[in-house]
């Protein structure tokens, strides 16, 4: 069994989270993972539509309406989650969310609905673990931001919820040093090969995540073309305690996207995806007449993306991207909007959470335990010095 610092830290029984995948419900993904041992999280960007009738009728206790509070559907739905772990009180779960600026007085919304399901809810505590944001400067969240540095400051996260456990995704190495001295606890180091929303600029997890091994004082979990055993023992070398994926995960039974999109998964390569302008900065999509239309728009009106410079979006692309993911209900495989990443072209089947779980530990196990046959170091008593 692997081990590693990420076990000790947040209580699972393995190195893995289950990405927040926004504006998609994970809440059923969520369960699985947890139930299996590894960290699932909630994902929020979607409760702020207008439409968050995710919970299957036959399996709501409750009615979120529509157009219902970001607070109160959060509140909601990490209650339902809670109840169907009660049978399961090792399993470990948490929500993911986006802190872009334009997004802020809706990121306050879902921190505090965790402080609020905190003080009505003690017990979920013991289970509610991890807090992870996204897609913005995690620096005005943190205690004493304007003494930091911060021009702004929102919502003290450590110091409202001080049980949680902070991460925060980082694409480069300048915001992982952001996210050090914004107090979190661990940082995801996202590579841009990684699905749906990536950095400006194009660095790899194999070049990004042992540089912020290197730089930051943290634990560091990886994230971008992880996808299996081989993955996870690579990025347990490079320094990481352990690996967030995404596209994977989608490409399982129990995730909550459509089958089509599944399917597309297992069908596309490596060269299947590209990258255009989304909701908040780049975004990585499978390549289709959708999302070959979004990168046509992109080049038109906010071609600096291309250059590797932050850029705002257009009329034009919101218009197509709303378009985009309204069609994944018709299950349309042209005129849909598939996040992916390029790890796609490693994803040849659809498993249960569980056996995508017990592949990826025991391959893992396999290969760092056979790398001693594989590999001698020798040790050299005389070395050359020229």
């Amino acid at each position: 069994m692997i081990q590693t610092k990420f076990q000790e830290i947040i209580g699972t029984k393995h190195p893995i989270i289950q990405a927040g995948m926004g504006p998609y419900a994970t809440t059923k993904l969520c369960i699985a993972v947890a139930k299996e041992g590894g960290l699932g999280l909630i994902s929020t960007i979607g409760m702020a539509g207008p439409d968050v009738n995710f919970i299957p009728e036959e399996d709501r206790k409750f009615d979120f309406g529509v157009g219902g509070s970001p607070k109160n559907v959060l509140k909601q739905t990490i209650r339902y989650v809670f109840e169907r772990l009660e049978d399961y009180p090792e399993a470990k779960f948490g929500v993911n969310i986006p802190i872009a600026k334009i997004f802020t007085s809706v990121s306050r919304q879902f921190m505090k609905a965790v402080i609020e399901i905190f003080e009505e809810m003690p017990e979920v505590k013991k289970q509610l673990r991890v807090m992870v944001t996204s897609a913005g400067d995690p620096l005005p969240w943190a205690i004493d931001a304007k003494e930091k540095g911060s021009k702004r400051s929102f919502l003290e996260i450590k110091k409202e919820l001080p049980s949680i456990i902070w991460c925060q995704v980082c694409p480069n190495v300048r915001g992982a040093k952001r996210a050090e001295r914004s107090g979190v606890d661990i940082i995801i180091a996202s590579g841009r090969e990684g699905g749906a929303h990536c950095a400006w600029r194009d660095t790899s997890s194999m070049v990004l995540l042992p540089e912020v091994v290197r730089t930051v004082n943290l634990p560091v979990v990886g994230a971008g073309g992880f996808a299996d055993g081989a993955s996870l023992a690579a990025a347990l070398a490079l320094g990481a305690i352990g690996v967030q994926m995404g596209t994977r995960f989608i490409a399982t039974q129990e995730g909550d996207f459509e089958q089509m999109w599944k399917e597309q998964l297992v069908k596309a390569t490596e060269s299947d995806t590209i990258v255009g302008r989304g909701i908040f900065g780049p975004m990585r999509f499978l390549i289709n007449p959708a999302s070959l239309e979004i990168i046509d728009e992109t080049i038109k009106g906010a071609s600096d993306l291309y250059r590797g410079k932050p850029c705002p979006t257009t009329d034009k692309i919101r218009i197509l991207e709303e378009k985009g993911f309204k069609k994944l209900i018709d299950e349309d495989e042209n005129e849909s909007l598939m996040n992916a990443g390029v790890v796609t072209g490693r994803i040849h089947s659809i498993p249960t959470v569980h056996d995508l779980i017990q592949s990826i530990m025991t391959e893992a196990e396999e290969i760092i335990l056979s790398l001693p046959k594989k590999v001698k170091v020798m040790k050299t008593e005389n070395p050359i010095v020229e």
